[in-house]
């Protein structure tokens, strides 16, 4: 399974993240392109992962005491062979390196070299 995520809503993210888990739970190899506004979601710093918009079923999971969407991947990780990938573009233009993001990420990847990494399967963008 290949995943895309490029939005900025939280609900959007914590469902990409609850297909990984689920997918890599059934043993599926779980791939996910983490570009445009949804990189910064994935930011250490908190203030960077406040761009991260919440609407009202984002805020009910929030408020619901859910693990957020960075501990679903985590979970994700550990349940299987899941591995994410930092946009190299989005970070460029940034400022920001491998290190300024979650240790959730495997390496940090254009489109063309996500492309290459992935194989076929379903690919689902969020």
């Amino acid at each position: 399974m290949n995943l895309m995520l490029l939005s900025s809503d939280y609900a959007k993210l914590h469902a990409a993240a609850m297909v990984s888990l689920v997918a890599s739970s059934l043993g599926q190899t779980v791939n996910v392109f983490v570009s445009m506004e949804a990189l910064p979601g994935f930011h250490l710093d908190a203030k960077e992962r406040e761009s991260i918009g919440r609407g009202p079923i984002g805020d009910a999971i929030h408020a619901s005491g859910t693990p957020d969407y960075l501990q679903v991947f985590a979970q994700a990780k550990e349940f299987g062979d899941v591995h994410l990938y930092a946009c190299s573009l989005v970070a460029d233009l940034k400022g920001w390196s491998l290190a300024d993001l979650s240790p959730l990420f495997d390496d940090m990847l254009g489109v063309a070299g996500f492309l290459n990494q992935i194989e076929s399967g379903v690919s689902l963008t969020f």
